[in-house]
């Protein structure tokens, strides 16, 4: 026996070896290590993807007879001013070798780069620049496209569950959100009237919860799950307070629907609709019309479950359940002129699964289930149990599986749902949250020929399949996330964000601009200390707020019809398109959401911490694409809403939308990129202005080489008077004039007469 094993251990282990031989052969011996090293007040990048600060060091492998090209970034403030001292390549100094910056060297064995910084003088041109950044921080085209001196509020504060109502008769936009409040606006940016829309119990304490007597079909539902008769005075939040409203208009008639819910963890909840014909004067004086109990979930009750015990004996074990497979909750409902749908749907459902999302048909004439549609009676029947007749869960859209990292009670994680349809690209778009609220809320997509499904996401998933890690599942729009550097250095983002962005409700405008809403946390540190809440005042008096707050974002979409929330939050003023290719250039925060987040932090505040990147350092840009105009032109990068140009960013793909838009969080013009990468990811990513951020010149690189021999002899000139110390302003000069190159070039190519 023991030979036999001494044998098979031997065979293995000499298989193993020459598997690694094989390897070592063919995949290392073709490779070599670089090793990269700064000190002092330096930074030095490898094609914008690996970053070094001072006394730190990084290995990567690059193919044998390959040219590296090391970027090098002194630290450089009016105070704190750093210049290369020495480059030394495997203990040779190569510094005469380094021009604007950098320096590029085949790769025919190890090397070891080691870059060391001195401290200096800023010259006048830095200084002037630096001042100039910090009076405006923004490029003469945002400059342009924006008025400085506009300063709107960003939202509404302490609005949960979000759902914005047009009202025509009025000429004011109204969100309704949970806990009982209702506020207004003519331009979605400044709100006001803030109320509630039911009355409140007399001699509550709180207006966050309603006065059930008003609405003989709450008191009913109420009365069977056991409210005590005292609910009047009752100031429960979690048992008393209408949830995730939201309201259509039909004709003449307003529907407002919500639920209750009677206690958190559980799924004993009910859909109530009540109508108006004079919604103003119905949120004055709290006066609706009763429509009645739309669909409700019976919740937890005790039972019997067969469990083996430790001797392996079958016996029966008490276990509450979660009875119906769905939960009524966060109603949505979606008009489309002939037809009435709902979804609904969220945490808890039957047993350990998550309660997914459902659709129904209303009647348009009652506001409740139509009688007879195939979509209503396609699921199991809920809400069997206190009394209330059996009703029919609707159809199935999304039912994502628990990861595997996570308990049973904690795998109820995809809530407050809103559906759309889009003549434009002929898809129905379903809205899901994904997580937890104050946590980890995250939107995603998913979309569908049918408005019955089946929704699929951005890879081909199947959302209405149970099976597998359901943070695999949906496109990811947005997330919590930080940007991690801001213009002139005004503000940091290290530790300011946002987080928990859920509960989506999409906006069609008028003009046929799609927007969303949703609620969000602002997020900052205290010490070590991770805390959320709202800003309601200057940056330096933040307050703590216990409730998120209502953002609204605008919606472009993208040439195979998927949707992008852009970058910055909607400041009264559209995004302006056309982008001009010279304001591209430059340093750039970015952020990137991947869809895949199934991740051990699950509990703490998601966030995603922005990296920086320099535009045109791996961009695919021709001949062929300037005649086209998707990328270089005369007039701007971008005319058409699906027009974009391509990048690569660790190896994945973007189409990247520009737009000039108003940094809420500055008070400023600004420029962002929204775009979507080939894995399904997005990105958003914001135009750094900061002269803190050290001299970056692999987009000069890019486009210098971009050009034939005579122009490179000509540019060669200029970046001799200045290849010794460099400010940012001198490369962004010399690249905006190569591309006025390209572009003539470009022209003549096309109307010469070989062309």
């Amino acid at each position: 026996m023991k030979s036999k094993f001494f044998a098979f251990f031997t065979v293995t282990l000499v298989l193993c070896g020459a598997v690694f031989g094989i390897y070592w052969k063919f995949v290392r011996m073709s490779q070599y290590p670089v090793f990269i090293e700064s000190f002092d007040h330096g930074v030095l990048t490898v094609d914008s993807t690996q970053t070094t600060g001072s006394d730190n060091k990084y290995r990567v492998w690059w193919e044998r007879d390959e040219t590296i090209t090391i970027n090098i970034n002194p630290e450089r403030t009016a105070d704190s001013y750093y210049n290369l001292k020495k480059l030394t390549v495997n203990g040779v100094d190569v510094t005469k070798q380094v021009s604007m910056l950098q320096y590029r060297t085949p790769v025919t064995e190890k090397l070891t780069i080691l870059a060391f910084f001195e401290k200096g003088t800023p010259p006048e041109s830095f200084i002037e620049e630096e001042k100039a950044n910090k009076v405006t921080a923004t490029a003469p085209a945002i400059t342009k496209a924006f008025d400085n001196k506009y300063v709107g509020a960003y939202a509404a504060y302490d609005i949960e569950d979000p759902s914005v109502f047009h009202d025509e008769a009025t000429g004011y936009y109204y969100c309704f959100g949970s806990d009982n409040v209702v506020v207004k606006s003519k331009d979605l940016v400044n709100w006001s009237g803030r109320t509630t829309y039911f009355n409140t119990p007399e001699g509550a304490t709180t207006n966050a919860i309603m006065d059930f007597t008003q609405f003989e079909s709450v008191r009913k539902w109420a009365s069977e799950h056991g409210y005590s008769s005292a609910y009047n005075t009752s100031d429960s939040k979690s048992d008393r307070t209408p949830l995730a409203p939201d309201i259509v208009k039909i004709g003449t008639v307003y529907y407002l629907y919500f639920s209750l819910s009677k206690q958190t963890g559980a799924n004993e909840s009910a859909i109530f609709v009540v109508k108006t014909t004079n919604l103003e004067a119905s949120i004055t004086q709290k006066k609706w019309i009763d429509g009645g109990m739309v669909i409700c979930s019976c919740g937890n009750h005790g039972g019997t479950q067969k469990t083996t015990d430790a001797n392996g004996v079958t016996v029966d074990t008490n276990v509450n359940t979660h009875y119906d497979p769905a939960n009524a909750v966060h109603p949505s409902v979606m008009f489309d002129g002939t037809n009435l749908y709902m979804v609904y749907g969220g945490y808890y459902g039957s047993r350990d699964i998550n309660g997914g999302i459902y659709l129904l048909q209303l009647d348009t004439g009652t506001g409740l289930l139509k009688a007879g549609s195939a979509i209503n009676t396609a699921g199991e029947k809920i809400g069997t149990l206190h009394g209330s007749d059996a009703k029919p869960a609707g159809t199935l859209l999304a039912k994502p599986g628990r990861p595997t990292s996570l308990s049973a009670a904690s795998s109820s994680l995809i809530s407050a749902a809103d559906l759309i349809h889009n003549k434009a690209t002929g898809y129905y778009y379903l809205f899901t949250t994904y997580g937890v609220s104050d946590t980890n809320y995250n939107i995603r997509v998913a979309r569908s020929s049918s408005i019955t499904g089946p929704y699929t996401d951005f890879a081909g998933n199947l959302m209405n399949d149970a099976t597998g890690n359901q943070y695999d599942k949906g496109y990811m729009l947005m997330g919590g996330y930080n940007f991690t550097s801001s213009s002139a250095g005004c503000v940091s983002y290290t530790d300011v964000g946002r987080a928990s962005i859920g509960s989506p409700k999409i906006i069609k405008a008028s003009n046929g601009t799609y927007l969303i809403a949703s609620q969000s946390q602002l997020y900052y540190k205290v010490g070590s200390e991770i805390l959320t809440g709202s800003v309601i005042a200057e940056r330096e008096e933040i307050v703590m707020k216990t409730e998120p707050s209502l953002e609204i974002r605008e919606l472009v979409w993208d040439n195979t019809g998927w949707p992008l929330a852009l970058a910055e939050m909607f400041s009264g003023k559209l995004a302006t398109k056309g982008v001009e290719t010279e304001d591209m250039l430059g340093i750039w925060d970015l952020l990137v959401f991947d869809s895949s987040c199934d991740r051990k932090d699950y509990k703490a505040v998601a966030r995603n911490a922005s990296q920086r990147i320099s535009i045109f350092s791996n961009a695919v840009i021709t001949s062929t694409d300037i005649e086209k105009n998707t990328e270089l032109n005369t007039t701007g990068l971008l005319r058409k809403e699906s027009d974009y140009f391509k990048l690569t960013i660790d190896g994945v793909e973007y189409k990247l939308h520009p737009r000039y838009m108003w940094d809420w969080e500055l008070g400023e013009g600004s420029l962002i990129l929204t775009g979507i990468g080939a894995d399904g990811s997005t990105v958003w990513a914001k135009k750094n202005f900061s002269s803190t951020t050290g001299v970056y010149t692999d987009a000069f690189y890019y486009l210098y080489n971009k050009c034939d021999d005579a122009t490179k002899l000509t540019i060669d000139a200029k970046v001799k008077k200045i290849s010794a110390n460099p400010t940012q302003n001198h490369v962004d000069t010399l690249s905006r004039s190569i591309i006025k190159h390209l572009i003539t070039q470009a022209s003549t190519q096309k109307t010469s007469p070989a062309a």
